[in-house]
């Protein structure tokens, strides 16, 4: 099956839409799983002011694409509608994703493998999983990602913020990532780094993730754990730095916890909910 709209080896496109693309959502959900909106081996590709809702799985995908510029996007789709990711990227290089609005069932953002040279700004998220590097390493397969930097965005009533997350029995890394001047407020899980993503046993293989950066973010979380640092025995996260973190707890007892596994790294500045790294 295809998706509902794909543009394949288009160059130099300038992708300018009022109204909007409505992919008529659950009605689809049970017997359907493809894109509404899909670009294949584009480059120099350009979307701007254009508005997509209610799609059957992810909204907006590019797959082998390069020197994208994403710019006042606004996707919306139900908090509970299953898979709905706004925007997806998986081996693409240099883009740039400024000024949008998008709020769905699933992460707003998501970076797969192969992916890098990434500048994501002025993102308004919510619902949803938040701004996300992965899954990466399914089915044992090799990840690259690098050269990341998500900043001067708010994530909001959404169940996870900045989240790495990988499958056990991959390979690879995710590397150079940097999350900063993030608003968050009343996200369950602000901060994840998750290696454990999906468990299987008898792995020799992990991804590993290094290099991440999480700088100026604040906010409120609605559960006990505002960052969780869940990293593999067999390739724990390196190179961790926390730079002016502070998040509380929603309610009387804002008191916040972090949970650290496998993970090494340093901190700055204040940091609450306070984090020992292993």
């Amino acid at each position: 099956m295809t998706n509902l709209i794909t543009f394949h080896a288009i160059n130099n496109l300038v992708f300018h839409r009022p109204g909007t693309i409505d992919g008529q959502g659950e009605i689809w959900w049970d017997c359907y799983n493809k894109a509404l909106l899909e670009f294949v081996g584009c480059s120099n590709l350009v979307l701007r002011h254009i508005s997509l809702k209610d799609s059957p799985n992810k909204h907006l995908a590019f797959s082998s694409c390069t020197n994208l510029t994403i710019h006042a996007v606004t996707i919306t789709a139900p908090g509970n509608s299953p898979n709905t990711d706004g925007i997806v990227m998986q081996d693409c290089q240099n883009v740039q994703i400024t000024g949008c609005i998008i709020g769905t069932g699933d992460d707003c953002i998501a970076i797969l493998t192969n992916t890098y040279n990434v500048d994501i700004s002025r993102i308004s998220c919510g619902p949803g999983h938040g701004i996300s590097i992965g899954s990466l390493g399914k089915d044992n397969t090799v990840a690259a990602v690098e050269r990341i930097h998500i900043h001067d965005s708010t994530i909001y009533n959404a169940l996870t913020g900045a989240r790495i997350k990988t499958w056990q029995g991959g390979s690879g890394y995710a590397r150079n990532i940097t999350y900063e001047r993030i608003s968050m407020a009343n996200v369950t899980t602000p901060i994840v780094i998750d290696q454990t993503y999906y468990t299987s046993f008898e792995v020799s293989t992990d991804v590993a993730v290094s290099d991440i950066v999480f700088r100026d973010i604040h906010g409120t979380t609605t559960e006990k754990v505002a960052i969780k640092l869940e990293c593999s025995a067999i390739v724990p996260c390196k190179e961790l730095v926390f730079d002016d973190v502070t998040l509380t707890r929603i309610g009387d007892d804002q008191t916040a916890y972090a949970t650290s596994q496998n993970a090494y790294g340093i901190t700055n500045g204040t940091i609450i909910p306070s984090i020992y790294f292993n």
